[in-house]
């Protein structure tokens, strides 16, 4: 089976849009998607971007289009307050997790993007993660210790450094074939570049 590699930032409005529609476009499409969160931040000053509310004239553009984009595809949102925020500590611990379980790991995921943008909780709050990590009954302790593990630590270093040489510049961001598409708003081009390459291939 083909693969998408869908990085992402757990700060990222468009990034949580997204993960909510991974899954029906796993199934529809017929291809795996593999989640990479990322520090989005790093980019950020390789590109000399800023967070998008803060950016003059296009923030205002912008809130009112999260918006309207979570309206269309019926997804609960709300800027949280403490919009962004550094989302270490549950981008360690997905990958901690998904040492164990993928399937797992991408639960905890989009229950830290619900808690964050649909309910408004602090995710820089670390018991805010560790109470995400509860509901899946996974072991709080556990999970507290292994954020702090310099191999969790490097390995999201790693795949950040992977993603910006890939040319990820924002979340979200997707991979396929080499092939890169920017944005919430470029899943259905992807699926339709996927398709055309697999008819491709299958002629």
């Amino acid at each position: 089976m083909s693969e998408v590699r869908f990085y992402f930032d757990f700060s990222s409005p468009y990034g949580y849009l997204a993960a909510e529609r991974m899954e029906e476009f796993e199934s529809r499409v017929g291809v795996k998607v593999i989640w990479r969160p990322f520090m989005i931040g790093a980019a950020f000053k390789q590109t000399g971007q800023s967070p998008l509310l803060e950016q003059p004239i296009r923030g205002d553009y912008f809130r009112h289009d999260m918006e309207r984009c979570a309206r269309a595809q019926n997804t609960p949102f709300c800027i949280p307050q403490n919009f962004p925020y550094s989302a270490l500590m549950p981008t360690r611990a997905f990958y901690w997790l998904e040492s164990r379980s993928p399937a797992l790991a991408r639960k905890f995921a989009k229950d830290i993007y619900r808690g964050y943008f649909a309910d408004g909780l602090d995710m820089s709050n670390p018991e805010n993660v560790l109470a995400a990590a509860t509901r899946h009954s996974i072991n709080p302790g556990e999970m507290r210790a292994a954020v702090e593990e310099q191999r969790w630590k490097s390995h999201t270093r790693d795949i950040t450094d992977e993603a910006i040489e890939m040319g990820a510049f924002g979340s979200p961001f997707f991979f396929y074939e080499g092939e890169p598409f920017f944005g919430n708003d470029r899943i259905d081009p992807l699926e339709q570049w996927i398709k055309l390459h697999k008819s491709r291939n299958d002629s």
